[in-house]
């Protein structure tokens, strides 16, 4: 289990859930809340016409008890290129893993 002071308001992340948790088994967002409990995150996704980040208009509370492993971009990290390729890559690996595992 992570410790919330290792997830910080404002990093972006990609959840990896445990299988059954929620309908999708990976969850690319920003950390809007960590504490004891769990982590809120804004999902996100990279807009290609915009060239930049969208933001859902919902956010996402996630138990840490529910958390497989995620993938940490912190504010020393170019957040663009995380969003963009390297978490939706994650994600897809992730999924992989489900389906053959």
């Amino acid at each position: 289990m992570a410790r919330p002071e290792a997830i910080k308001s404002g990093y972006f992340v990609a959840i990896s859930l445990v299988p059954g948790t929620a309908p999708d088994c990976c969850y690319i967002g920003l950390v809007l809340a960590a504490d004891e409990y769990g982590l809120r995150i804004n999902m996100v996704e990279w807009d290609n016409e915009l060239d930049r980040i969208k933001k859902d208009t919902q956010d996402l509370f996630i138990p840490w008890i529910n958390i497989n492993s995620m993938l940490v971009c912190t504010e020393e990290e170019p957040v663009g290129r995380f969003v963009r390729d390297r978490a939706p890559a994650w994600k897809k690996q992730v999924a992989a893993m489900e389906v053959g595992g």
